[in-house]
């Protein structure tokens, strides 16, 4: 698309804008009228076994954490992926490239942007015929039993946390909707190296 629209307007970035307008709404232009398509960025992950799950996570070092964790005992984890934060909504759709996957996992913050990140990059990957991401629920249980909060950028209002609670197991909905409604957030970061590798409830799931 980037190529394509650089030969057509001199800006590789044009159509990007564009396809957000009117100009490409449904019956009206589209990327095949102009022998372009859109593509996924690329995405890093390391294969550490055979299993059917793809674990994907949110941030860099956690990233790096736990894929050395599950270097030793992969259980039916085949793949862990670096999410990358938003970046995660369009890159999803590479997960279908990768060999054997019949589960893909997420673990991200407890905040607003953590929990919209998955549920968006469930209708990429679905229209991909991707299998539906769900949470890693070991590694949510694990962060909210630390409980080690920080203050969000702002209160997300009662019915906005309920949208947003909505894609997590129904026993953790009430705490996370406390938090977010609080004006707090968890950073997945508190489940580190040494809490990990003390605990394995959070391998349950994987």
């Amino acid at each position: 698309m980037r190529e394509r629209s650089l030969e057509i307007f001199g800006d590789e970035k044009r159509l990007d804008a564009l396809i957000a307008t009117t100009l490409f709404a449904p019956g009206r232009l589209t990327l095949a009228n102009l022998f372009a398509q859109r593509i996924p960025p690329p995405l890093a992950y390391h294969r550490i076994g055979e299993g059917g799950t793809v674990l994907v996570i949110e941030n860099s070092d956690t990233f790096d954490t736990i894929s050395t964790l599950l270097a030793d005992d992969s259980g039916r984890v085949g793949h862990v992926v670096f999410g990358g934060g938003h970046a995660f909504e369009a890159s999803v759709t590479r997960i279908a490239k990768l060999p054997g996957v019949m589960d893909i996992a997420y673990y991200g913050d407890l905040d607003d942007d953590g929990l919209t990140i998955p549920q968006r990059a469930n209708v990429s990957g679905t229209a991909s015929k991707l299998p539906p991401i769900r949470p890693a629920l070991g590694l949510y249980q694990l962060l909210l039993r630390e409980d080690l909060q920080g203050s969000a950028p702002k209160r997300i209002e009662p019915l906005t946390a309920e949208r947003r609670v909505a894609w997590l197991p129904a026993p953790l909905r009430s705490p996370v909707t406390d938090l977010l409604t609080a004006g707090n957030r968890l950073a997945q970061e508190a489940t580190g190296t040494l809490l990990l590798r003390h605990d394995d409830s959070w391998r349950e799931d994987l």
